[in-house]
């Protein structure tokens, strides 16, 4: 274990009371019944008047993945220097973006919150629903009357609008509705893929992208240079090899990739899986049926 991927682990397991991180190839792995474990460890916690209590899932610095339990309507919030990833795990509810806040106030740490939104655009959404909040745009996530609402959020680094990339126009929002169309689509794409899967765009705010991958049997091996990764598994099951030593490596700028990994650890995932791959090691996905991911790499 590297020295940078010992404190990554640590973070986790120090974080995620009553639930057992696996830590296998330098990989962190947060399986689903340990996210289904936070989530009720955050009931339990959680006071009767509180409207929502958050709990870790993964913390790779500077990076979290949280998850947020919300029984009522909470303060209403606008991160002046972070994007926000947010993937409905369970209940309904509605998102509100945009307007203005109401009786804004601004933290220590500079961002803002408010008791409420003015001329928001109101979304009602249910469970994997995903949507990216660029910086300095007000949101609010309220369940409906009696339910719960059970996200997994993710603050992302983001002070200005970067160069727009060509073909990767901003998509904020990506429904669960969406998702079959776009899976099929990925799955016919990866029969006569050069790297043995299919993908698809669910939400795009650059430099930040929301991947859907349709995996094979083969798989590609991978190095990232620069970037962290972190994957969800969205429909079915499959094997991601982490660590090891990628075979008949070939340096594409950004990544390496390669045939195979000689000495990586198995990791076997199912839906609803969460996986954070640090930059730099060396990591495989594949399957011998249905693998579909949700991915986002991150600096």
């Amino acid at each position: 274990m590297t020295a940078l991927m010992k404190p990554l682990f640590l973070a986790a397991a120090l974080l995620l009371p009553g639930a057992a991180v696996a830590q296998t190839g330098g990989a962190i792995i947060v399986s689903a019944e340990q996210v289904e474990q936070i989530r009720q460890d955050a009931r339990a916690a959680q006071a009767p008047a509180a409207p929502s209590l958050s709990r870790p899932i993964i913390t790779a610095p500077p990076y979290a993945l949280n998850l947020e339990h919300r029984t009522g309507k909470a303060p209403a919030s606008l991160h002046p220097a972070e994007a926000e990833l947010i993937i409905v795990l369970d209940g309904a509810g509605t998102i509100t973006t945009g307007g203005m806040l109401v009786n804004a106030t601004t933290a220590a740490n500079g961002n803002v919150s408010g008791t409420d939104i003015a001329n928001g655009a109101p979304r009602h959404v249910v469970k994997d629903d995903m949507l990216m909040v660029p910086q300095g745009t007000a949101h609010m996530m309220v369940p409906d009357t009696g339910g719960v609402l059970v996200l997994a959020t993710l603050h992302l680094p983001r002070t200005a609008e970067p160069t727009s990339v060509p073909g990767r126009a901003p998509r904020l929002v990506n429904l669960a509705a969406d998702v079959p169309a776009m899976t099929q689509k990925a799955k016919t794409a990866a029969a006569t893929s050069p790297r043995f899967f299919g993908g698809d765009t669910m939400l795009s705010l650059p430099p930040y992208r929301v991947g859907l991958e349709y995996r094979s049997p083969k798989g590609i091996a991978s190095i990232h240079k620069n970037d962290g990764e972190f994957m969800l598994v969205l429909e079915g099951e499959g094997v991601v090899v982490t660590g090891g030593t990628v075979v008949n490596p070939k340096d594409l700028g950004a990544n390496i990739d390669g045939d195979a990994i000689q000495g990586g650890t198995d990791n076997r995932m199912k839906k609803g899986d969460f996986i954070f791959v640090p930059k730099g090691l060396p990591h495989l996905a594949r399957t011998d049926g249905t693998f579909v991911l949700a991915t986002l790499h991150v600096p």
